[in-house]
């Protein structure tokens, strides 16, 4: 169930490459996300802006964490803010990951697409086998994973992290793929799973007015008759045989 609230910021934590994870606490919101949700944030001075959807990237105990990257306004405000401050939030928004059992599942994330999954992956049962893979522009793009692909070589494999994901199912079976990423990575995610018929679930990003499902701003193509639903409450985690990639 969604909410609003204003929340004091419990910590923040400075990473490299202007990424940031900041820190709320409050028992009732972490009691009810779930991975691949995301929450509306907004600083609530500074800026005449309207919320930011971030995917939520840790619950421990009461405490709810989002992994950040400072690329606009609206990120900057929040780059920004202190321990203590107050934050607004509404959330948890949008639809979760599947949680299987006994699968043998891929995580595949690229930029600020990590986040949900990382959290996802805290959350698959050990009857799964897991294989994370990331990629991201530069070594500043790269976090914790089981394998990572940058497009400058700086950090781990230079290849984009669909490439590893071609050369893994060579040599490995796979029955799921989960991703999150920029639309380019996740279609051509879509095909390569579509090919070897592999089921996927991709989480979009998307620009979102209100994040409620009022505006529509974020609507998307889903099957061939011309039909959208929205990101922010049919998704962000849709099925990828359902969306239509050829409007993205």
């Amino acid at each position: 169930m969604k909410s609003y609230k204003i929340l004091p910021i419990w910590r923040i934590e400075r990473l490299k490459g202007g990424y940031f994870v900041l820190w709320i606490e409050d028992t009732e919101l972490a009691a009810q996300c779930r991975p691949g949700q995301f929450c509306e944030l907004k600083a609530p001075q500074g800026i005449p802006r309207l919320f930011k959807p971030i995917s939520v990237f840790d619950v421990i105990q009461d405490r709810v964490a989002f992994f950040i990257k400072t690329v606009g306004a609206g990120t900057n405000a929040l780059s920004v803010m202190r321990e203590g401050d107050l934050l607004q939030v509404i959330g948890p928004l949008g639809t979760s990951f599947p949680i299987p059992n006994n699968k043998s599942i891929v995580l595949v994330s690229g930029g600020v697409g990590y986040p949900p999954l990382a959290f996802l992956k805290k959350h698959l049962p050990s009857s799964n086998q897991v294989r994370f893979l990331h990629g991201g522009a530069c070594a500043d793009d790269v976090f914790p994973c089981d394998e990572c692909f940058t497009v400058d070589g700086s950090a781990g494999i230079k290849a984009f992290v669909t490439e590893g994901f071609m050369r893994l199912i060579e040599t490995r079976h796979v029955d799921l793929v989960l991703s999150c990423g920029p639309v380019p990575m996740l279609k051509a995610l879509s095909a390569i799973c579509k090919a070897n018929g592999i089921k996927h679930f991709a989480s979009l990003e998307a620009y979102m007015a209100c994040g409620v499902g009022v505006c529509h701003g974020c609507a998307v193509g889903v099957g061939s008759k011309g039909d959208y639903q929205r990101v922010c409450v049919e998704g962000p985690v849709f099925d990828a045989d359902d969306l239509n990639w050829e409007l993205m």
